[in-house]
Formats: C-alpha cells, structure tokens, sequence
C-alpha cells in the first residue's frame, strides 16, 4: 500500500504540528495530535490535514520554513 499512498504522515517520532495557513505551532506531541479528531487551527479555523508535522523544537525559536498556501 506504500506505493500507493506513501508512508503515514506520522510516524509518532517527538515532532510539533504547524499551520500552513497562519503559522500556528501545535506543541502538545503525537500522541495528543492523534486523539484529535475534529480539531481546527485555534487563530484561523483550518482543519487538521492543513497542518505539517516539523522537527520538535520549532516552537522554541529554531526557524521553520513555511509556505503560505490556501490548497
């Protein structure tokens, strides 16, 4: 199935989740992200497949690239 759809998007390594919309930083790990179904970007209402998981510490002042896209 790999060929078909790639790997998961969560591999549940240490990792925050960041809004491709408005910049948004979830800090909260995988394992709190994964028992969210419904969940939307606190600031801009995105849904949670608009979200990139980034290496942890971003929050903490390292630099992430984002891109700002609508799709």
């Amino acid at each position: 199935m790999n060929m078909f759809f790639g790997p998961p998007k969560d591999d549940g390594s240490p990792g925050d989740y960041i809004c491709k919309d408005c910049g948004y930083v979830y800090t909260k790990g995988p394992k709190a992200w994964a028992g969210l179904k419904d969940y939307k970007c606190p600031p801009c209402g995105a849904p949670k497949f608009r979200f990139n998981k980034v290496a942890k510490g971003s929050a903490k002042g390292t630099k992430v690239a984002v891109k700002k896209s609508w799709f």
